[in-house]
């Protein structure tokens, strides 16, 4: 790589700090009335003058130098640093980035003729005259297409300069590799247990053997008599093959302890370096966010343009690090909801200044990271979200009654907004190339979820709209916090979970309506996560009266969880929601437990009421009668799709019953098991689900049992033969749909 390269990946970095730190004073400026550093801020635009000039930018030399030109006059008091001089250096420096963008990356045209004749104009007023000669700019209006080969070389090189390229495909191996290694080390401490299990039977072994050579050793010296003769040296000729038993027995007990103190080490050193190796990997994948969202600016700036509207954009906190993978697909959420806050939100600068606003409306994008969660905050000082049009269109839908029209103003903040995340929802007059199709919303909110996060819309008390992305930091694996409710073992992502807490009955107090419990200064509403969950509300005893409450939050909303027990905490990978056909609005997606079987994670966010909700209690009385639940039988050979089935639909208010094959179904039944519905596989072991299912229609007493068939056999001929059979309904699972699954068992029950 030549000097010049170097030179350029240096100033990508270098212009950077420049451009944020003159924004951040200048910011801090308007939110303060304090007057900002100016020797700082013109010494930062002297050397970005001095920086572009050395990689033969001479574009943003000659607005650097007009800038510090500018800058000199304001220290001198001779211009004011109002908010149209303000303006007038935002678009200077939102110039700078694009410029060097444009450079680096190529791209739509970059206008430079106005911000130099802007400045040119300030500083005339201010002066009185023309500022300094400076390098004047090779083409005004730059294209991608006029671009010189010698730039198109930067791309590359620049970027190469900065990183060691890795091919993605290697890299996402090598991660899954490292994901998969300490399960295994977990197994390891499974195999410690045996060994543990094996060397008490040994030393139980070695008790019974020592009683029974003294045993031995008695009988022979009370037993043995002269006249026995051979029969007494037989019984010495035992004598040499019992000890030689007992050096076997006994090599084996030192064998057996030497494996268990190599095991035990093996496992310390796997565990050590194993997760080292995981942790090495996550920093790998981890990259600032501005590697990925820099151009962000950018992009929102253009799209304002193409709008005829005025947008100075303020991205901040990007110096954060997240998984490269997360980066990458919140390009499209973020912009989605630009779009939409521009089309939408922003006003035209004539309507701005006819409201008292200032003409050009301003969108921060704020990254941060809290625990080991990413929060992206886009926000916007436009007119708000429009309640009176989100209503009607909501009415014209069928989403609301004409009640609920009327008495819209009361209606949760919450609500109103999940109204736009309908697939066609848009209250906009006109269809453009922007907006108007009621797509964008939906689209960022399905890949936030399939980030296992979530994304929430609010109103900023200073006017304006604010949309919240949260998701994890790295899909790579997340800390969890597994509880038992009921028979089930559920997850809850750590970062979610304030604390776990023990805490009697007499200990909650009735709020307006809501049990609650006080956690340090703050008082938390209690409700079972069973009963959210659609399940029945566990039975607290009289004589102990004791509840495990985890205390969850979302946003700034916090709620306490009744559950039967803690179960452990631990790091592991979570397959996505939408990879099994889960509801995303309740779960994230779901890990492997040791044995084999699916745990569901869950979506706190989603789970958590609205405002004003009323919560289910905590715990039912003993004495209450439990009403009656129909009975499903699930049949599946695979104890995966068994166990996820019967999660799903337990916590929909049903009874599961769970069997292995077609074969063990039927002998179920045929002991007089009574179900109200059966769902099975198709292609098991012993018996296939076409075999179970025509025993069932053959046999009198089960043929009004309705069965649904749920396989991956999509053919017609394997459809046409299940129904033909006598399936209520068939689902083919390409990949696994509740919804579909929920509607066929409420048509059939």
């Amino acid at each position: 790589m030549d000097i010049r390269q170097r030179l350029l990946a240096a100033f990508d970095l270098e212009h950077k700090d420049h451009l944020a730190a003159i924004r951040n004073a200048l910011r801090d400026a308007e939110a303060t009335g304090d007057a900002p550093d100016l020797v700082d801020i013109h010494r930062r635009a002297h050397s970005l003058k001095g920086a572009a000039r050395a990689v033969d930018l001479p574009e943003v030399e000659a607005i650097s130098h007009r800038l510090e030109a500018a800058f000199i006059a304001v220290q001198k008091g001779e211009i004011p640093l109002d908010a149209a001089n303000v303006g007038v250096f935002r678009r200077a420096l939102d110039a700078i980035e694009d410029l060097v963008a444009w450079s680096l990356q190529g791209g739509g045209e970059v206008e430079t003729a106005g911000v130099l004749a802007d400045l040119d104009a300030l500083a005339a007023g201010g002066h009185g005259r023309s500022p300094a000669p400076a390098p004047a700019p090779a083409s005004p209006v730059r294209t991608a297409g006029t671009r010189p080969p010698r730039q198109r070389e930067r791309t590359v090189d620049a970027d190469s300069a900065a990183l060691v390229r890795i091919a993605a495909q290697g890299l996402e191996r090598l991660s899954e590799t490292a994901s998969a290694l300490l399960p295994e080390v977990e197994a390891q401490a499974g195999l410690g247990e045996q060994l543990r299990a094996m060397r008490q039977e040994w030393r139980a072994l070695d008790r019974a053997w020592r009683h029974l050579r003294v045993q031995l050793g008695r009988g022979a010296r009370l037993d043995t008599r002269p006249e026995d003769g051979a029969d007494a040296l037989d019984g010495r000729g035992a004598l040499p093959a019992l000890m030689a038993f007992e050096r076997r027995f006994r090599a084996l007990g030192g064998a057996l302890d030497s494996a268990h103190r190599s095991h035990d080490r093996l496992l310390w050193s796997m565990r050590r370096w194993g997760g080292g190796f995981q942790q090495d990997m996550r920093r790998l994948r981890m990259l600032p966010a501005e590697n990925q969202l820099s151009g962000l600016g950018r992009m929102v700036r253009d799209i304002s343009r193409a709008e005829g509207k005025e947008v100075e954009v303020d991205v901040r906190g990007l110096e954060v690090e997240a998984d490269r993978n997360v980066l990458q697909r919140l390009k499209d959420p973020i912009l989605h909801i630009a779009r939409n806050a521009i089309s939408h939100g922003i006003e035209t600068p004539a309507e701005r200044l006819a409201l008292g606003k200032r003409p050009a409306a301003r969108v921060t994008i704020a990254a941060s990271v809290e625990g080991a969660r990413l929060h992206l905050r886009i926000e916007d000082d436009g007119r708000g979200l429009d309640r009176a049009a989100i209503l009607r269109k909501a009415a014209e839908r069928g989403l609301i009654d004409a009640d609920e029209l009327s008495s819209g103003e009361e209606m949760p903040l919450e609500r109103l907004t999940e109204f736009l995340f309908h697939p066609g929802f848009s209250t906009a007059s006109r269809t453009t190339e922007l907006a108007g199709r009621g797509m964008g919303l939906p689209i960022a909110r399905r890949e936030v979820e399939r980030l296992q996060g979530n994304l929430t819309i609010a109103d900023r008390p200073e006017g304006g709209t604010a949309v919240t992305i949260e998701v994890p930091l790295s899909l790579l694996s997340q800390r969890l916090v597994f509880v038992a409710v009921q028979d089930q073992i559920l997850a809850i992502p750590s970062a979610d979970v304030v604390r776990l807490r023990n805490a009697t009955a007499e200990s909650l107090f009735s709020g307006v309506g809501t049990p609650m419990i006080r956690i340090g200064e703050e008082e938390t509403p209690v409700t079972s996560l069973a009963a959210l969950l659609g399940m029945e509300a566990p039975v607290v005893p009289t004589a102990e009266r004791s509840l495990a409450l985890v205390v969850v939050r979302a946003a700034d909303r916090r709620l306490a969880l009744a559950v039967d027990r803690f179960v452990a905490t631990r790091e592991t990978v979570v397959t996505a929601a939408e990879e099994t056909g889960l509801d995303s609005g309740r779960y994230l997606g779901t890990v492997l437990m040791d044995d084999g079987g699916p745990a569901l994670v869950l979506n706190i966010s989603g789970l958590m009421p609205l405002p004003g909700s009323v919560l289910p209690p905590p715990a039912r009385p003993a004495e209450e009668v439990t009403p009656a639940r129909a009975h499903i039988l699930v049949v599946d050979d695979s104890i995966t799709t068994r166990t996820l089935e019967k999660s799903i639909l337990e916590a929909h208010g049903y009874r599961v019953t769970l069997c292995v094959d077609g074969r063990e179904a039927l002998e179920r039944l045929s002991e007089g098991m009574e179900v109200g519905l059966i769902i099975s596989d198709v292609e098991m072991p012993r018996m296939d689900g076409f075999a179970l299912l025509q025993a069932v229609k053959a046999d009198k007493r089960l043929e009004e049992i309705p069965v649904i068939l749920v396989t991956s056999r999509a053919s017609d001929e394997d459809r046409e033969r299940g129904l033909r059979l006598g399936a209520d309904a068939y689902i083919v699972k390409t990949r696994f749909d509740q919804n579909e699954l929920l509607a066929g068992i409420r048509r059939l029950l």
